[in-house]
């Protein structure tokens, strides 16, 4: 049976995770009691549609730190919103730059997310411009729409698809295509060169050689682009400086990869979990089509009910750590509960109804607050927003056909695997 992106990513990083962590154990003394829930593994279960929410509202119950597992290691899940927020905040006690050396530095390279330091500072700053902190240009909205209603066009014409397959699963990736400023006759290849990458666990030989091809097809883009600067992501990532430094050639292209890895990944999960519970609520979608002043509201309260990284593992500092009352050993696997806090009844009343009409918060989890919140979240947000536009109005009388096919799955990534659905 052929992997979906999902299962196949989710795979990918737990194998890189289980590979580097072991190494990083290997001289760590031994982590102590066993876990409180030893059968309960966020590394091995899918924990398919509530099963995910039902575990960590047991969980939040017990504690904001609970003792669990992680692909058959010890972990230690935070739970709850506060402290949630104060984890992601202390890059002492929860050094971030640790799980991202595993999980994408064997795939992209070095890039900010693997640094420390000053060096963090500088090169995010560099690549800030490229996930357009700030707004997502005139050109980037219309690109977005563009792609949609292509894709749309492409659909079979008996009234049902896979809306999954040919649409959530590749759009984030053409469109980052179309952002970079690849020419489109190279779209397709892309999308198999990134997708191998996400497989290099499952086929190193096959990564690596897509690693290889997507290097030598960009070295020439990269070298026109700082000749002659255009108006996308690799001329901002040519030109960006701060104090004088730039991005070598290697960079842009390691952060190139870091775009596709982390950013398209995560939105086609987004994406595929937005339209799952849309179009469970068939009031809710005909909703959407009468008054488009609440479609913003909609991705919004997504985000927070079905975040598509709903358990972020992340490892402590090599000392032992205090926190919300427990010990964690040196070197343990934390695992970020976004899920969990983002339906704490503490800050969210009624947390596990999806409501148009929930007061935002100032600070949501999602996009993981703090000195290495994701830079991606405005172009993320823009994406799905413009997105939902298009595909109702194209498609006012989509229906899901099938609930149980789509179900969103995973922890460590989460979503459907397939959406079935109806066009006409």
């Amino acid at each position: 049976m052929a992997l979906t992106p999902t299962l196949t990513l989710t795979l990918t990083l737990t194998l890189a995770l289980a590979l580097a962590l072991a190494l990083a154990l290997a001289d760590t003394p031994p982590m102590g009691e066993p876990p409180k829930y030893p059968d309960l593994d966020f590394g091995i279960h899918q924990f398919p549609g509530d099963a995910l929410h039902k575990t960590l509202a047991h969980l939040r119950e017990a504690g904001p730190v609970v003792e669990t597992r992680f692909m058959n290691m010890p972990a230690y899940v935070i739970t709850r919103y506060e402290p949630l927020l104060a984890a992601f905040r202390d890059g002492e006690r929860f050094p971030p730059e640790r799980i991202y050396q595993m999980m994408f530095e064997p795939i992209c390279g070095r890039t900010f997310q693997t640094m420390t330091g000053r060096d963090h500072v500088i090169r995010r700053r560099l690549a800030t411009p490229a996930f357009r902190a700030n707004a997502v240009r005139k050109q980037d909205e219309d690109e977005i729409i563009a792609l949609a209603n292509e894709l749309i066009d492409e659909f079979p014409s008996d009234g049902e698809v896979d809306f999954a397959q040919h649409f959530t699963q590749l759009f984030p990736f053409i469109i980052i295509s179309r952002l970079l400023g690849i020419p489109r006759d190279a779209e397709r290849e892309f999308h198999r060169w990134t997708q191998a990458l996400l497989r290099f666990a499952e086929d190193h030989a096959r990564a690596l050689a897509a690693n290889a091809e997507l290097t030598t097809y960009l070295q020439p883009i990269v070298a026109a682009r700082r000749a002659e600067p255009r108006n996308d992501i690799i001329s901002d990532l040519v030109q960006a400086e701060v104090d004088g430094k730039r991005f070598t050639d290697d960079e842009v292209l390691s952060h190139v990869r870091l775009i596709f890895s982390a950013g398209a990944g995560t939105v086609h999960d987004a994406m595929g979990n937005l339209f799952y519970h849309l179009l469970l609520r068939p009031d809710l979608w005909g909703a959407l089509k009468h008054n488009p002043s609440i479609r913003l509201g909609v991705v919004e309260e997504l985000l927070r009910f079905e975040t598509s990284v709903p358990v972020l593992p992340r490892t402590s500092a090599a000392n032992p750590v205090e926190f919300e009352g427990t010990t964690i050993p040196p070197s343990s696997f934390v695992l970020f509960a976004i899920a969990s806090a983002n339906r704490d009844p503490d800050f969210f009343p009624d947390p596990h109804a999806f409501k148009l009409d929930r007061p935002p918060k100032p600070i949501m989890t999602t996009f993981g607050p703090g000195p290495r919140a994701c830079p991606g979240m405005h172009l993320a947000r823009k994406e799905l927003a413009l997105v939902l536009d298009v595909a109702v109005e194209r498609l006012p009388n989509l229906k899901l056909l099938d609930p149980e096919a789509g179900r969103p799955v995973g922890a460590v990534m989460r979503g459907p695997e397939a959406l079935p659905v109806g066009t006409g």
